[in-house]
């Protein structure tokens, strides 16, 4: 939702001047302008996923001192 009647009128136009470039109503224009946001999002969070995916694994944690005490072994 627009923030202000600047950044609505800001979005009118925008999906007006997209109708008018694809020949269709302002209403379809701006679910076009709504598919086009989301497939950024998708595109850069696919990006971000990506890059933690590549990124250098952090040295193991350090053992913990008591990993092998007797009342781990317990039943």
């Amino acid at each position: 939702m627009p923030a202000s009647l600047a950044d609505k009128y800001r979005a009118h136009r925008e999906a007006f001047l997209l109708a008018q470039e694809l020949g269709c109503t302002p209403r379809e224009a701006e679910r076009e302008i709504a598919r086009i946001r989301a497939r950024e999002r998708a595109r850069a969070a696919a990006d971000r996923l990506a890059a933690k995916m590549n990124a250098p694994l952090s040295p193991a944690a350090p053992r913990a001192a008591d990993w092998d005490a007797p009342w781990m072994h317990r039943d």
